[in-house]
């Protein structure tokens, strides 16, 4: 008897009050939106052509991610993700990852491996589309499959509650950019290192590759502001 076909899931399409909350949070990040800022629910749907029950909700997200705070009787207000949160978000994401591919390295496991180079390889895919949103996208993919394979389930549990707040940075990503066929060569090393099982090669590439995206991200948030 031959195996059951294996369909690949249905991508569900996004939310009105995803897309709500990702505009939101891009003018947050860009200082769009001043610290201290009253976000007013009217005025936002008016300008994103949606009913208000989306923005409500979408700030209910943000909220959750530390971005804005709500007042009793007064509303909804920015707290802004300054130049120290990204080096305080990313030093941690670099300690996470480090250990990440410390890990995985030493399990030498071939599916591990295969999985990483795939996901570089999905990297390589997005860039040759020419979108930049894709390739942010393949590059959070690979950073979460690196903390998900490491086989310690409190790795990705750390790496998985900034998700919202780095995917939040993008956009940001996407200007830091030096070109997208770089991208995959910024992430193909640290496989590379993996598979030759140099534990101490792989730590610091993972480690060093994260904090320079968070200094330049730093260095281009003190421009904006």
């Amino acid at each position: 008897m031959t195996d059951p076909v294996t369909l690949r899931p249905i991508e569900l399409p996004r939310s009105l009050t995803e897309d709500a909350a990702d505009r939101i949070r891009e003018q947050i990040i860009l200082g769009g939106y001043r610290q201290g800022e009253h976000l007013k629910e009217a005025h936002i749907a008016e300008q994103l052509n949606v009913s208000r029950g989306p923005v409500r909700e979408a700030f209910k997200i943000l909220r959750a991610e530390g971005l804005v705070a709500e007042e009793p009787r007064r509303g909804v207000f920015v707290v802004s993700l300054t130049a120290k949160d990204v080096t305080d978000i990313y030093g941690l994401r670099a300690a996470v990852e480090e250990l990440a591919a410390r890990l995985v390295c030493q399990q030498q496991d071939a599916g591990a491996i295969a999985a990483l180079r795939g996901l570089v390889e999905g990297i390589g895919d997005a860039a040759a589309t020419g979108d930049a949103s894709a390739v942010a996208r393949a590059d959070v993919a690979f950073h979460q499959g690196l903390c998900a394979l490491s086989g310690n389930s409190r790795v990705l549990e750390v790496f998985l509650r900034y998700v919202p707040t780095i995917r939040g940075l993008l956009r940001l990503d996407e200007q830091i950019m030096p070109s997208l066929d770089q991208v995959m060569c910024q992430h193909a090393p640290i496989v590379d290192a993996i598979a030759a099982g140099d534990v101490d090669l792989a730590a610091q590439l993972a480690r060093d590759h994260v904090l320079e995206a968070g200094r330049l991200l730093v260095a281009l948030l003190s421009e904006a502001g």
